[in-house]
């Protein structure tokens, strides 16, 4: 993957922890080209007006009454459609996935509770065209995708991984071959898994990660 310089615009109202985040990126000037800062939504549109910006690192949170991040990020694609917006905050859930990546089509979503690695990982997928979640992020969004698989989905998954047949899961469970089927079918989905031998991979990994039982 190429590594280009960005020019990037912070935007957070901490101004402590953006000055540290200005500090940590010039020590990478492989990354970096130049930065700015800006604290609040006036400051933001005026820098992105009058000066070369490809890549915003914004927060979500404000301390503001008027505006968010969210705001910030749907009137800086609405203007500037080829700047790349990285979003760092340290209240990364899973609610506000779909809409920063859905409605308002930002490019990276990280939590400020990882390194500087993490941050310069995602300047360099963005400006390759790729779209970037951290590590954590990634997990909680897999946590969540499991918050809908169904407890009968749960049981069959789980023998599945034991190395049972769907047929003797259909006798243990005392169902139907073509139920576990459909079960299998219907979380293989919901995982985005590309196969049964993939969905049980993701499956043993979130166990685990979670100390279920099964």
């Amino acid at each position: 993957m190429n590594i280009f310089k960005s020019d990037i615009l912070i935007v957070d109202d901490s101004v402590i922890f953006a000055q540290g985040l200005v500090s940590l990126l010039n020590e990478f000037p492989d990354y970096v080209n130049s930065i700015k800062v800006a604290h609040n939504y006036e400051q933001t549109l005026k820098l992105l007006a009058s000066k070369t910006v490809n890549t915003l690192i914004l927060d979500l949170n404000f301390e503001s009454d008027d505006y968010s991040g969210f705001d910030i990020a749907k009137k800086v694609k609405a203007f500037y459609p080829k700047v790349k917006i990285i979003i760092l905050t340290q209240e990364a859930k899973i609610d506000n996935y779909e809409v920063l990546f859905n409605e308002i089509n930002v490019d990276g979503y990280l939590d400020k509770q990882l390194g500087i690695e993490e941050t310069l990982d995602a300047l360099t997928a963005v400006s390759n065209g790729e779209k970037y979640i951290d590590k954590n992020i990634k997990a909680m969004l897999e946590i969540g995708k499991w918050l809908d698989v169904s407890k009968r989905e749960k049981d069959v998954i789980n023998l599945l991984s034991t190395g049972l047949t769907q047929k003797e899961i259909a006798e243990k469970l005392r169902i139907s071959n073509r139920t576990v089927e459909t079960h299998i079918k219907n979380v293989t989905k919901k995982m985005d898994a590309k196969n049964t031998t993939h969905l049980v991979s993701i499956y043993t990994k979130y166990r685990s990660g979670n100390r279920e039982s099964g």
